[in-house]
């Protein structure tokens, strides 16, 4: 059976899955002494990974999955191991599971979501994702309103403009964005009969 691409992460079991917002803003000084803050690179996830103890039929598993990325040309379906639902729903998940529909985005991060369930309740921190046309966005929400079926929800990074659009499914559980490999993060130290495996994704488009 042909494998399909994106892949998603295999489940191994993690003992460690940090992710972090790589802002692409660089700082420089002014002949006036002050200090230029610069927008050089999009706004992207990155993600670092470290596997529970793994024999070596395991080991060799996720290492297949590895190689079959062939380095970061073909991608993958990142979604958070352990951070699934937002903080209200880890015990009852039903409100997030529902998905919402967007209306429109203002401001560039401003987003107004319709068709939700009504007792979902996020709150700055959550994670909330955007699907469109096989486009993938994850962002913190920093804040949110709203009552009923409709929310309106503030988020960062901005979604880009692919995604940001009318219509796109706004997801409240497992939301997920496209990662490939950094190349040559694949770590297998062996201790006794088992690896422990580390690596790193990064956001793509």
């Amino acid at each position: 059976m042909p494998i399909t691409f994106p892949r998603e992460l295999p489940d191994v079991g993690y003992l460690a899955a940090d992710v972090v917002l790589r802002e692409g803003v660089t700082a420089s000084s002014a002949a006036s002494g002050l200090i230029n803050y610069t927008q050089v690179a999009p706004a992207v996830w990155e993600a670092s990974l470290t596997t529970r103890s793994l024999l070596l039929s395991q080991f060799a598993e996720l290492e297949a999955w590895w190689i079959s990325l062939r380095g970061g040309l073909r991608s993958v379906l990142f979604r958070h191991p352990h951070v699934c639902y937002p903080k209200a729903h880890w015990q009852n998940h039903g409100p997030a599971d529902d998905p919402g529909n967007l209306l429109s985005v203002a401001d560039g991060n401003l987003l107004s979501v319709n068709s939700v369930d009504a007792g979902l309740v996020l709150a700055p921190g959550d994670r909330i994702g955007l699907e469109r046309s096989g486009r993938y966005y994850v962002g913190r929400v920093t804040e949110a309103s709203g009552s009923g079926t409709t929310r309106t929800i503030t988020v960062e990074p901005p979604p880009f403009a692919t995604v940001a659009l009318a219509g796109a499914v706004v997801r409240f559980a497992k939301p997920a964005i496209l990662m490939r490999p950094v190349p040559d993060s694949f770590q297998a130290p062996r201790n006794g009969r088992f690896y422990t495996v580390s690596f790193k994704l990064v956001e793509s488009a």
